[in-house]
């Protein structure tokens, strides 16, 4: 057993998820170690850099923003010291593309349906109903599928109708003290590499768990460089078909389980541009209707003097060419005057009307298991407030 690393906590997943339980893990003064498949940490915390001349401009390849609601997120940014970094965001619109041209959404908009509809908010409930059954009764079933249902499509890159219309967005008590919407100085991975810098957290990274197995009362987790760690918990922080298949032979009533819900890709290509070989003006992001791709997020939001970058969150099954040739198109410029591209897949969950129900059954298969932790973005919703507030609760239930 010499060879084997021995630890209080195992945490599987890097993505904010994984970080925050490991966060939670260390200052309980728990050994804690992370376990992350990529070459870095963050998952949808994706911030990649551009430098040139010294000149650094950085873009966001997953999640865009955080808001004043995100409570259990801002204890930690507080925790790590990031708070003085937070950053606002330029006031510039969410726009339509269509037809080859960028419109506003106002202007889009079926203004005498809007107005018949909208009444319907004050007594409709979200509870029980789809996110296509409760918006097109409020916005009117034309505006839905025409242009709101787009927008909505865009948050989690893939089509939402049959989400449920409860986990869609969230009503959450705001701080004062904190902007309204916001972002960090250098993106929001700088979130996942304070956390990462933790003293008690070892990281390792580029690190695939190929298996898991209980020996002894403690869990057994081997990685695919031969690297085997040992700890009395487990967190698994990975996506639920991920965590199905590596929970297959110790917990197979759980992984039965999580293998029931379905999950999406969502295939990013990131681009930088100088701006002065771009005409478009400035924009928060382009949602597109029935195209390549889902939308194109700006950081038009943190103006910089001399690049802009889009990230384009596409549809899958498109290969490279034809994703960079829609990009040009769309931006109308040249492949010449792209100054640098990234590419980036993350997983997110495609949840459906049932979703309650499926988390309550998890959370009683949990009860008898102290030491097994479950955490993600497909549990109370994909916010990262959601996912930081499963990771927090599930941490009260550890048993050493």
């Amino acid at each position: 057993m010499s060879s084997i690393m021995q630890n209080d906590v195992v945490v599987v997943g890097g993505g904010i998820s994984g970080l925050s339980l490991a966060y939670y893990s260390v200052k309980a003064g728990m050994k804690t170690t992370l376990i992350e498949k990529d070459d870095s940490t963050g998952g949808s915390f994706s911030s990649p850099r551009h430098r040139v001349g010294g000149r650094e401009f950085w873009l966001e390849l997953g999640a865009h923003t955080c808001y004043s609601s995100y409570k259990n997120l801002l204890d930690i940014v507080e925790g790590c010291g990031l708070i003085d970094a937070i950053t606002p965001r330029a006031k510039v619109p969410f726009s339509l593309y269509k037809d080859g041209e960028v419109k506003s959404l106002v202007s889009s908009l079926n203004i005498a349906e809007l107005l018949l509809s909208a009444p319907k908010i004050f007594s409709l409930k979200k509870s029980g109903l789809s996110v296509k059954d409760y918006y097109s009764k409020i916005v009117g079933h034309k505006n839905y599928n025409e242009i709101i249902s787009h927008f909505f499509n865009a948050v989690p890159s893939q089509v939402t109708d049959d989400f449920p219309a409860d986990l869609m967005f969230k009503s959450r008590e705001k701080r004062k003290d904190v902007l309204k919407n916001y972002t960090f100085a250098e993106g929001l991975q700088s979130i996942a590499k304070a956390i990462s810098a933790s003293r008690g957290l070892n990281v390792f990274t580029s690190r695939e768990v190929v298996s898991i197995q209980e020996e002894n009362g403690k869990y057994i987790v081997i990685t695919s460089d031969g690297t085997t760690y040992a700890s009395k918990v487990l967190a698994l922080a990975v996506p639920s078909s991920v965590a199905s298949r590596l929970l297959g032979t110790v917990k197979p009533a759980i992984a039965e389980h999580l293998g029931l819900l379905g999950a999406a890709t969502v295939d990013s290509v990131g681009v930088v541009i100088r701006k002065e070989n771009l005409d478009l003006k400035p924009v928060a992001a382009l949602i597109s209707p029935n195209d390549l791709f889902f939308s194109a997020v700006s950081l038009d939001t943190v103006p910089h003097d001399n690049f802009r970058g889009f990230a384009f969150h596409f549809r899958p099954g498109f290969d490279h060419n034809t994703k960079m040739t829609r990009i040009c198109e769309v931006l109308r410029i040249a492949p010449s005057k792209i100054e640098k591209t990234f590419t980036r897949i993350n997983t997110v969950p495609s949840l459906c009307l049932g979703h309650h129900e499926w988390l309550e059954k998890t959370d009683t298969l949990l009860k008898g298991q102290k030491n097994l932790l479950l955490t993600g973005n497909y549990f109370g919703g994909m916010a990262i407030e959601d996912c930081v507030s499963r990771s927090k609760s599930e941490f009260s239930r550890v048993s050493l």
